[in-house]
């Protein structure tokens, strides 16, 4: 504007000197009419005259120009507050525009500004053109809060800012401490006296947030200088917390570094893709890092983590990183608690310097393609360790029973699921104190399940022991300890029968899959147990079950298989009063009995299969009151008759599969309305 103003007096003395406008005399066409009357050329008087004419439009231009771009230059800026605005253009550069673009080019280099579409220029036109606190870069005060927000503005336009799900205050007046999910610390100087210990004046930080208790801290900031920090007192940014917010980029901004007092930086759940940055590693006052959950690739390496001594929290699990973790990756992170490296594509062997971190608590490596045993330092070096998740990997030989006793006192949850272990089922000469969850699933564990299984677990919640070679029968201490949700023994050859007796103190019992296994007898006495109040789906398909199915005492009951059971011969008319059911699969089963219409009473069911049977009849009318049903299988018996309109009428609502014998030259039921017929 100063430029402007310049350049419109400079014409305006041209003017005044050459043809003295608007001179005393006064009116242009008083003297273009004077001229005319001298006998001067019309083709001189011609030019002379539309220059003049010419001139005086220009000047009133100019000057509308002027007085409209002063008064934008004092208007709100109501459009877009992110990007170059028209607003800006106009009314010229702020005097603040240079300044701030030279301090931000020694962070960011030359070469990001040259770019006006880029998110360190749209950066910078923010601070320095539409920012309410139109902070003074010349101001050594406030350059480090200039540098804060000019971080955070980077960081928003990398990440497509404007699609956040939330994303309070950001980009406003208010203080950058002040923007949605950014953690600050406050600093204030002490006074200058020295102590009689000789200690000089020290900077202190007081934490706002629960995360930052100073109690819980091992520094306090006490190595903050001036030159770091400000003069005065000033607020230090310590934790972005933008986890499942929406955040999208090619890759993460450089200009992150410059927050190097960070103690938590969380992006985990976004969708960010590109390369994990080695920069990390000058965050060394960092204790918590989540970037979990996004699209990142790339290759570990030491380099990620050299210096994070003070690091507690690495969260990288769920992204497509490669590479192998081996003991210089992790060798500087001493102070860890959690690594979570979990569904990645790492390889390697699990390295043994794992074992050196006493600090552990929580060690989450399932999903990768490691290799080669647990090692043993992984046994009886982790005093802390809760959780342990190895699973789905390619780890082999046997499962040591002292990974279970030396940590009998902390561990909380083991999942060595996936693998291919083998030898028989650990037996634990100890009690697990804190245990919940044990999960040795899909492995080639062989042999029988000890007597005394159950009694080392008290506080066991879910046992996953399918998908073995386990060929004992099943010990009833598994089912003692009190807060016992899942057991899961499906696809063994686990023998013998059900018994009421075994389950009288499973009262929390939700979930019993005991599915393709060699189980034999009628379920007569296990039916009729009261121990079951809170199953709700029972697993039973493919054994060799006999009898007729009774009458079920489980009043939670949702889901009941036991298809495949080729003894079972009636029953179904038992299940009448298991209301909360709704999937009931009894299909390749020997029931031949006519079908009951007391099954429309089971007014919740979602999923019928009764096909592969001998059953006889007609199909019921009463399955009208099925409303929720989405799954109907009546093929493979021996039914006849016309299906009833008004079942058909399900096909309006939920029901999107109906078979029934309704094809071929010797089919039995009549049926317009199902989705196949079988023959």
């Amino acid at each position: 504007a100063t430029n402007f103003n310049q350049d419109y007096e400079d014409d305006d003395d041209d003017d005044d000197d050459n043809n003295n406008y608007g001179g005393d005399d006064g009116k242009l066409f008083d003297d273009l009419s004077t001229f005319g009357d001298t006998g001067t050329p019309s083709d001189i008087r011609t030019i002379y005259s539309r220059r003049q004419i010419i001139q005086f439009i220009c000047k009133w231009i100019l000057l509308a120009f002027l007085l409209f771009s002063m008064i934008l230059y004092s208007m709100p800026q109501s459009t877009s507050q992110y990007a170059l605005s028209s607003w800006t253009l106009l009314r010229g550069r702020s005097n603040r525009f240079q300044p701030m673009k030279e301090m931000f080019v020694e962070i960011s280099g030359a070469e990001a500004f040259m770019d006006t579409n880029s998110p360190q220029y749209r950066a910078l036109v923010f601070l320095a053109e539409q920012d309410p606190l139109k902070l003074n870069p010349n101001d050594p005060i406030l350059s480090k809060q200039i540098i804060q927000r000019y971080v955070l503005s980077v960081l928003y336009f990398s990440t497509n800012g404007p699609s956040w799900k939330h994303r309070v205050y950001w980009l406003t007046g208010q203080h950058e401490c002040g923007w949605q999910y950014v953690i600050c610390s406050d600093v204030q100087e002490e006074n200058n006296n020295t102590t009689d210990a000789g200690k000089t004046k020290r900077q202190k930080v007081g934490l706002t947030s629960d995360k930052f208790n100073p109690e819980n801290m091992d520094d306090d900031f006490s190595d903050f200088a001036d030159s770091d920090l400000g003069l005065g007192k000033g607020r230090i940014i310590t934790g972005l917390k933008l986890f499942d917010n929406g955040l999208s980029g090619n890759s993460l901004p450089l200009e992150l570094v410059e927050l190097k007092y960070l103690h938590i930086l969380d992006l985990g759940s976004n969708n960010l893709v590109g390369t994990i940055e080695t920069y990390f590693s000058h965050f060394t006052h960092m204790r918590e890092l989540y970037l979990n959950k996004n699209e990142f690739h790339g290759r570990i390496d030491a380099n990620m983590t050299k210096g994070l001594t003070k690091l507690k929290v690495l969260s990288l699990g769920h992204n497509f990183l490669t590479g192998e973790v081996d003991d210089l990756f992790l060798r500087d992170l001493t102070s860890l608690e959690n690594l979570s490296l979990e569904y990645n594509q790492l390889s390697g062997i699990i390295p043994t310097v794992l074992g050196t971190i006493k600090t552990l608590q929580h060690i989450r490596l399932g999903g990768n393609i490691l290799h080669g045993e647990i090692p043993l330092s992984l046994e009886n070096n982790l005093p802390n360790l809760q959780r342990l998740w190895l699973q789905e990997n390619k780890l082999t030989g046997t499962i040591p029973s002292s990974i279970f006793c030396d940590a009998s006192s902390t561990l909380v949850d083991l999942r060595l699921q996936n693998n291919s272990f083998v030898g028989n089922v650990p037996d634990v000469d100890c009690t697990m104190e804190k245990l919940e969850l044990l999960s040795m699933a899909s492995n080639d564990l062989k042999g029988s399940i000890p007597n005394d299984f159950g009694d080392h677990f008290p506080t066991l919640k879910e046992l996953h022991l399918y998908d073995n070679q386990l060929t004992s029968t099943i010990p009833p201490s598994i089912f003692k300890p009190a807060n016992l949700t899942a057991v899961l023994l499906g696809m063994n050859k686990l023998t013998g029968t059900l018994s009421g007796s075994m389950f009288q103190e499973a009262s929390n019992l939700f979930y019993l899959y005991l599915n393709a296994n060699d189980l034999g007898g009628t379920l007569d006495d296990f039916a009729q147990t009261e121990g079951l109040p809170s199953l709700k789906k029972l697993r039973l398909e493919y054994n060799s079950f006999s009898g007729t199915i009774p009458k079920l005492e489980f009043p939670s009951l949702e889901l009941f298989y036991a298809y495949n059971n080729s003894l079972l011969t009636s029953g179904l008319d038992n299940l009448s009063s298991s209301i909360a059911l709704k999937k009931l699969k009894l299909s390749n089963c020997s029931l031949a009995e006519e079908l009951p219409t007391t099954l429309g009473s089971l007014t919740n069911l979602e999923v019928l299969h009764l096909n592969g049977n001998q059953l006889t009849g007609t199909v019921p009318s009463e399955f009208q009151q099925l409303t929720e049903l989405e799954e109907l299988r009546l093929d493979a018996n021996d039914l006849s008759g016309a299906v009833p309109f008004e079942v058909c009428n399900l096909r309006n609502s939920q029901l999107s599969t109906f078979v029934s014998d309704c094809g071929g030259e010797w089919s039995g039921v009549a049926c317009s309305c199902c989705t196949e017929c079988g023959t």
